[in-house]
């Protein structure tokens, strides 16, 4: 289908063309695990340690069982979570399943069935049991969603691993294997998690993927505990657990859109209109904003505003059906902008750097790279080169460097002071491999 075919009238019609690449990866992953008669697995080689549980996962459907499930986990102390769901085709992830392991059993809760999760979710928003997580930020949201505040307590082996050496961000079967020397199985992210039954090969793929993470908390933590970071890791770890982090904000969403800062104070503020009407417009059709209008689309009708309906026909990348069921909203956004821009834009923002500056920058991001390789850091866990731009200009300036990102909390230790300090010429560093390693 081209973006300028007729379709039905309602956008949020179950047409999948615009998902159908990921639709055709779950049916090819989701056929591969229930290949045939689903022959039994070979033999599953457990790791030996006192912190991986072994046997089969226990699989929970019932209220009851849950309940004492979670007295388990209560008294455990700390467990992994981990959770699999379908994203693509509708606003909010539909989840599918919830896979938790402690020292001592792995279980998978199921959602589809007929069971009340209000209780699991306040597991997770518990401070007193710590929970463990990989790359953990989806699969936490549903807390703030359903309890209106945040989960708490939580620990990411990802950006654990990202202040022990590792790269940031580092797959969970790579960690796995180099900590522990265990391969997990092929992946099946994308298979169909929503149909019933599950195969033996999803239940062994969602039971490994929290099975070895009790293992790799306890040796990430020594190393962080030897290195002194463990506190920057919590300090990380709780900010991905602030409820801002999963509402939207109509003041700061648009600034998340690639090209946003290309765009002058007028034309930022039609951006930040179309960014609220289609947020909206995607939760009451039920379909990911991204899905429902691609940001680029934004952009240009940002940077070319659109004031009647009759124009919107020459914008590349506008669905018809969207077109034809929000051309009105659109324009009146784009008026709403007009009138209201944006008025607290940094000047350095919309312009471009000169060579002479673009040469700066990137020889403070690279001394800022070095810094952060010396300690065993992973620069991008630190900041982007945005942010380290952006503390450029602001040194150069003698302006209020504070609010920064990378000035502050852990990143201001970690890195912000020393790279200011070696851009006042009062601190210089030395970089050297020792034992193999960068230092």
């Amino acid at each position: 289908m081209t973006d300028r075919e007729s379709t039905p009238k309602n956008p949020a019609s179950k047409d999948k063309s615009r998902f159908s690449w990921r639709s055709a990866h779950r049916d090819k992953a989701h056929s591969a695990a229930h290949d045939g008669d689903e022959p039994e697995l070979p033999p599953q080689q457990i790791d030996e340690h006192p912190l991986v549980p072994r046997g089969h996962a226990l699989l929970v459907t019932a209220d009851a069982e849950l309940a004492k499930l979670i007295d388990r986990l209560r008294q455990a102390g700390t467990f992994a979570y981990d959770s699999e769901f379908i994203g693509e085709l509708s606003y909010h992830p539909k989840l599918c399943l919830i896979q938790v392991a402690s020292a001592h059993e792995v279980a998978l809760i199921d959602p589809i069935a007929d069971i009340d999760l209000m209780p699991f979710w306040e597991l997770l928003a518990d401070p007193a049991v710590e929970k463990i997580v990989h790359a953990g930020q989806q699969d936490v949201e549903p807390v703030v969603r359903h309890l209106g505040r945040g989960p708490a307590n939580v620990f990411d082996t990802q950006i654990a691993a990202g202040m022990c050496s590792f790269p940031y961000p580092v797959s969970l079967g790579k960690l796995t294997l180099e900590l522990t020397g265990v391969r997990l199985g092929k992946g099946l992210t994308f298979s169909h998690w929503d149909q019933r039954p599950l195969s033996k090969q999803q239940l062994r793929y969602a039971a490994d993927d929290v099975r070895y993470l009790p293992r790799l908390h306890d040796e990430l933590k020594s190393r962080l505990d030897a290195r002194g970071f463990l506190p920057w890791v919590r300090q990380e770890c709780d900010a991905m657990c602030e409820p801002s982090q999963y509402r939207f904000d109509p003041q700061t969403q648009w600034l998340r859109i690639k090209g946003a800062g290309s765009l002058d104070a007028r034309h930022a503020g039609v951006l930040r209109q179309l960014v609220i009407w289609r947020n909206a417009s995607a939760k009451e059709t039920d379909v990911p904003p991204r899905a429902f209008l691609k940001d680029e689309v934004l952009v240009d009708m940002a940077r070319t505003p659109i004031r009647s309906v009759d124009k919107l026909q020459r914008v590349k990348g506008l669905p018809r059906p969207v077109e034809i069921e929000f051309g009105q909203a659109i324009v009146d956004a784009t008026t709403r902008g007009l009138a209201d821009p944006v008025t607290n834009l940094e000047e350095s923002a919309n312009q471009e750097p000169t060579p002479s500056e673009k040469f700066q920058t990137d020889a403070l991001l690279s001394a800022a790279q070095l810094i952060c390789f010396s300690k065993g850091i992973d620069p991008s866990l630190v900041g982007s080169r945005a942010d380290f731009t952006e503390l450029y200009y602001a040194l150069r300036d003698s302006a209020e460097v504070g609010e920064l990102h990378v000035m502050t909390g852990w990143r201001k230790e970690a890195a912000g002071d020393e790279v200011a300090a070696l851009f006042a010429g009062t601190k210089g560093f030395a970089f050297k491999w020792k034992d193999g390693l960068a230092r």
